[in-house]
């Protein structure tokens, strides 16, 4: 276990964080600001519910909450 689970070096679990981190950004700046909020911009199903997926996994967030208090300032 000291380990982890993966058994990566050190700087694998710094790429890990890294790229799970740019994923979460990408869906916000993306799904939740772009597609969400705006409507400026149409996505694939796929990758809206990829995303929708992935920003609930990660954060919790709920996208029409999001969407709505981001309209609202």
């Amino acid at each position: 276990m000291l380990d982890g689970l993966l058994q990566l070096p050190w700087w694998g679990y710094v790429v890990f964080v890294l790229t799970m981190t740019h994923i979460t950004i990408a869906a916000v700046t993306i799904y939740l600001h772009r597609y969400q909020a705006h409507r400026a911009l149409d996505l694939h199903p796929i990758v809206s519910h990829f995303f929708r997926f992935w920003l609930w996994l990660t954060t919790g967030m709920q996208t029409r909450q999001w969407a709505a208090v981001h309209r609202k300032h």
